[in-house]
């Protein structure tokens, strides 16, 4: 459990009452919402950190309640040009396959 676990603040739990409701004109949950290029965690590399959603502008990564690994909860909020997650990740397990080059 780190800093931010123990003192309850600075991140998103799955599921959290507070969460935004998702707009009814977004993607429905399948293969990454709907978005061919938005990231993907290699579960294997995952330490439950946080540190992508700590960096994540968009808001795209939540926790997990039961795995306490991260995931892609809002993968149509994901921005094209950014891989600030990517670059903080220090498991380096997150990538974006299918991206547009």
């Amino acid at each position: 459990m780190g800093l931010w676990d123990s003192l309850g603040i600075g991140r998103k739990v799955e599921g959290a009452s507070d969460a935004p409701a998702r707009p009814a004109s977004a993607p429905a949950h399948g293969v990454h919402g709907g978005v061919s290029w938005a990231p993907n965690i290699d579960a294997g590399s995952c330490r439950g950190c946080g540190s992508c959603l700590d960096e994540c502008p968009a808001g795209v990564f939540a926790m997990g309640r039961h795995d306490k690994g991260a995931r892609v909860a809002r993968p149509q909020d994901c921005r094209a040009t950014c891989e600030r997650c990517a670059t903080r990740c220090p498991e380096e397990g997150i990538s974006f396959p299918g991206r547009p080059g």
